[in-house]
């Protein structure tokens, strides 16, 4: 089996700066990359790189008079800054075509900058008369400024773009399907783009719509024109959690119609999912995702959705590239393939892997869209009652079928249940984690001296996980010790020694991964000498003042 679409993307939003040169897209070619995205297009625009075609594309007088944009952009418009982004793109363009790598131009549309979240009609609607025909004048404005670009992919939400609700303010798009606009503005903007681009094909990204919608839509896009780029989970992208049942029917209806689809998904080391470590080797998760994700008919092509740092070793990346090779090999044979560089340490880089891989497994993504990005949470975390905070926007997927995967949603206090649940996957996680460590500390210092350093700040990032993951789980279980003791006292009968001390141990474990005297301290003393006190003070349900910072899921 060999993909026909093999996408990468060279920077991310959180290490922009990885350069562009012919020397690196070979070294991306080598590995089995074929196609190039130009432009991170990356929400919080890291580096002021394009994400609307409107930055890097302006109408002429006539046409911008007649066809007028009411939103100010949210791209650096100073005219120095427009004419390096231009040269910029059209140095991109020239460099995958030294390298025979094809490119694909990421924008978001319609533009409607942060008005999305604000439940208002939309400045530009698809319905309005202008909205549409103003994107294909700049897409026929962009073919002529910047040719050589085979292909271009649209996100309709998220990327400062949104699309009306249909149980909305707005008048024109009220009781009309969102899939039917959606769909009928896609099939207008890829016969516009076929127009100039004969040879090319619009990718659509049908990212923030329901499962319903999506299927929908699949009914009405044009199989000549269209392609679909979808994430590896309608959730999310999810380095555990591939292929999801959203994801399997999508390629089917999708494989039906003719219309080809390529699956994202961390190729690498970098993610969203976990800014800001980059280092992260678990080679066996890349390698199941992507068996997991190709095997589905419909699936022609895997596109990096983050970005690659090529740069450095990177045994995922590496994962990515043998998977391109060698689809065939079993977890065996891959394993020891990415381990011959390491020599006579082959076989310790394998047991590491395993490990670090299990450990990525465990760790319970499924709970929160709030379980990720680890690194900004607080191990010192907060003293109320641990609860998992919820992610939720007003878009259509968050509304319906994203609660399939995120089992919160919402910022309500869980059942007990669930705070256990999550304390121990968290606590095993945790775990693989400290072998991990354990077997990579016992080989790092003999590692090869150039890949030495790449390991080092690995283990580095995965204690710091190790630490956070621990927290949470000691917050969970200090809680739900304390509701114990507290049905205890409420029934006047007294708290059992070994829940007590239980408690005790748990929170002097909990310090000790704070490394800090302070707030358990002073919380450990008044356990001690006044129960009922200690119990009316600590781990009460509060509201969520964000005490601890969005990413310090269980903290208020």
């Amino acid at each position: 089996m060999m993909l026909e679409y093999r996408v990468g993307i060279l920077g991310s939003n959180s290490e922009p700066q990885v350069p562009w040169t012919l020397d690196t897209l070979l070294q991306l070619k080598d590995m089995g990359f074929n196609t190039m995205q130009l432009n991170i297009a990356w929400g919080p625009r890291p580096a002021d790189e394009p994400l609307n075609m409107e930055d890097v594309v302006s109408l002429p007088p006539d046409q911008a008079a007649s066809l007028p944009q009411p939103l100010a952009l949210r791209s650096n418009q100073s005219p120095t800054r427009v004419a390096e982004r231009k040269t910029q793109l059209k140095e991109r363009i020239a460099l995958c075509q030294q390298a025979g790598m094809r490119s694909i131009f990421h924008f978001g549309a319609p533009y409607n900058s942060f008005y999305g979240y604000q439940g208002k009609a939309l400045p530009n609607c698809l319905l309005d008369g202008v909205t549409t025909p103003r994107q294909i004048a700049l897409m026929e404005a962009f073919a002529k400024e910047y040719p050589g670009v085979d292909d271009l992919l649209i996100y309709t939400f998220d990327q400062d773009a949104w699309l009306c609700d249909e149980f909305g303010p707005c008048e024109r798009c009220r009781g009309i399907p969102l899939h039917q606009r959606a769909a009928d503005f896609i099939n207008t903007l890829a016969q516009a783009w076929r127009r100039v681009s004969p040879q090319g094909r619009i990718w659509w990204e049908p990212w923030e719509l329901s499962a319903g919608q999506v299927y929908k839509s699949i009914e009405l896009l044009d199989p000549c024109t269209t392609g679909l780029s979808i994430h590896s989970n309608i959730a999310e992208v999810m380095a555990a959690l591939p292929a999801d049942r959203w994801y399997k029917n999508t390629a089917h209806l999708a494989a039906e119609r003719g219309i080809p689809v390529i699956g994202e998904h961390w190729l690498g080391a970098g993610s969203e999912e976990l800014e800001f470590y980059f280092h992260l080797q678990h080679p066996l998760v890349t390698w199941r995702a992507l068996q997991a994700m190709t095997a589905i008919h419909g699936i022609v092509g895997i596109k990096e959705y983050y970005g690659l740092m090529p740069h450095r070793e990177d045994p995922n990346l590496r994962a990515t590239s043998l998977f391109i090779q060698h689809p065939e090999y079993t977890e065996e044979q891959a394993l020891a393939s990415l381990a011959e560089p390491y020599g006579g340490l082959a076989d310790e880089m394998v047991r590491y892997w395993r490990l670090s891989s299990s450990a990525m497994e465990f760790i319970p993504w499924d709970i929160s869209w709030f379980m990720r990005d680890m690194q900004r949470s607080n191990v010192s975390h907060a003293m109320t009652a641990a609860f998992t905070r919820g992610q939720q926007c007003r878009t259509p997927s968050w509304e319906s079928t994203r609660r399939a995967i995120f089992m919160k949603t919402d910022s309500a206090q869980p059942d007990p249940y669930l705070l256990e649940d999550i304390q121990l996957r968290c606590a095993m996680a945790a775990q693989y984690l400290f072998q991990a460590l354990q077997a990579g500390k016992s080989f790092v210092a003999r590692v090869r001296a150039d890949w030495r350093p790449v390991l080092y700040a690995a283990l580095a990032e995965q204690d710091g996980m190790r630490r956070r993951l621990l927290a949470y789980a000691y917050h969970l279980r200090e809680t739900n010790l304390a509701t114990i003791m507290r049905v205890h006292r409420a029934e006047g009968a007294q708290v059992p020694a070994m829940i007590a001390a239980e408690l005790r141990e748990t929170l002097k474990a909990d310090q000790y991964n704070q490394a800090q005297d302070e707030p358990i301290d002073e919380a450990l003393a008044l356990l001690d000498s006044d129960l009922d006190t200690f119990l009316a003070t600590y781990y009460q349900i509060g509201p969520d003042t964000l005490s601890r910072g969005h990413f310090s899921l269980t903290s208020r």
